[in-house]
């Protein structure tokens, strides 16, 4: 098809005299077309309401860690001193309400010696590890309690670099943290993940946000976060998220 003849077929027609009812209709079409994309712009310049419903399917997480203590000579002996505990945190996303299941990235929970989960209603409960996936650093848990909002998980085989995004996930253990951003590359890996098929965003991440949700605009799970790219002076970085197609995996090893 040649490009240039309806071009030229317009520039034409724009030749002929026009009288002056047909310009002013003309341009009173193109004013009042204006103004409807200025509306439909106005109308998208929050993304509250979205974010007001996925964020209840995220969760923050807590892990409870121990270490042993050492001395000069080696570790204290076992009537020595208890180990010293240290808290980890992260965050995860209800997959299942029913049956209260939970995932998040496993270096966040790996070696735990406890676990709790922060809701976004405030509640506090105990959570207990059910299976993980050391490739794609994925891992699941389990809690307990009525009222729980799963997430969709959505196809990460869909994204493309450019789909808006919303990564959710915690905050050192304060509330969730909220960003939006681009999907920027596919297929990227990082130092420590197996997984060679990493989504990475432009959207930044809060330090705490490891195992919390990346979202598409449909409010479907596309990702899990997995790791922060280029720290900030902030404590912010550039995201790296696990495609959420492995989560299948998980349901594959609880078999």
């Amino acid at each position: 098809m040649n490009a240039k003849r309806p071009c030229s077929r317009l520039a034409l027609k724009w030749s002929a005299p026009l009288s002056l009812p047909v310009i002013a209709i003309t341009w009173m079409l193109l004013l009042w077309s204006g103004q409807v994309q200025a509306g439909e712009i106005r109308e998208v310049q929050t993304l509250a309401p979205l974010v007001g419903k996925v964020i209840q399917s995220v969760v923050g997480i807590t892990a409870r860690t121990e270490t042993a203590a050492v001395t000069r000579s080696g570790p204290e002996p076992s009537n020595g001193p208890p180990p010293a505990t240290k808290d980890v945190y992260g965050a995860g996303v209800i997959i299942k309400a029913e049956a209260g299941l939970i995932v998040t990235s496993r270096h966040v929970v790996s070696g735990a010696k406890a676990l709790s989960v922060r809701l976004s209603d405030g509640r506090q409960l105990d959570a207990k590890f059910v299976v993980a996936d050391e490739r794609y650093d994925l891992a699941m848990l389990r809690i307990s309690a009525p009222g729980l909002t799963a997430a969709r998980i959505g196809r990460s085989i869909d994204a493309e670099p450019g789909d808006f995004v919303l990564a959710i996930g915690g905050s050192s253990g304060s509330g969730p943290s909220v960003s939006f951003g681009i999907v920027s590359a596919l297929h990227r890996s990082w130092p420590g993940i197996s997984c060679q098929d990493l989504i990475q965003t432009d959207a930044l991440l809060d330090r705490g946000s490891s195992g919390g949700a990346l979202f598409n605009l449909r409010g479907e799970v596309i990702g899990i976060v997995a790791a922060g790219a280029d720290a900030t002076e902030a404590g912010r970085a550039f995201g790296l998220a696990i495609p959420s197609d492995a989560i299948d995996r998980l349901y594959i090893r609880m078999n």
